[in-house]
């Protein structure tokens, strides 16, 4: 059963739009690096509260390359950076991970 995560990025006020993409597409490139699949950055056009906030979707086929997943993106140095860093345009992120649901 395939385990997608969705993350779910909430910007520091006044932070850049070139910022904000510079920034998640390094964190992008280390999630693809520790295997994740279907990597892809959505904004939210007309969903509520979630209006304008950039989610990030990413694929694991189960859950042993889903921890496997996790494991290599947060040993990684550069993401162990991005997300420490307080220049970041990044204020705060929320990390939903779903299982799909088979034969529905």
């Amino acid at each position: 059963m395939t385990v997608v995560s969705l993350t779910a990025i909430h910007a520091k006020p006044g932070a850049s739009w070139e910022h904000i993409q510079q920034t998640l597409k390094k964190g992008n490139e280390v999630v693809r690096r520790a295997g994740a699949e279907n990597v892809t950055a959505m904004v939210g056009i007309a969903a509520g509260t979630a209006t304008a906030t950039v989610t990030i979707l990413a694929t694991s086929p189960d859950w042993t390359s889903y921890g496997k997943v996790q494991d290599a993106m947060l040993a990684d140095p550069e993401m162990q950076a991005l997300m420490g860093d307080p220049n970041s345009p990044v204020a705060t992120w929320d990390t939903y991970v779903l299982q799909t649901i088979p034969d529905m």
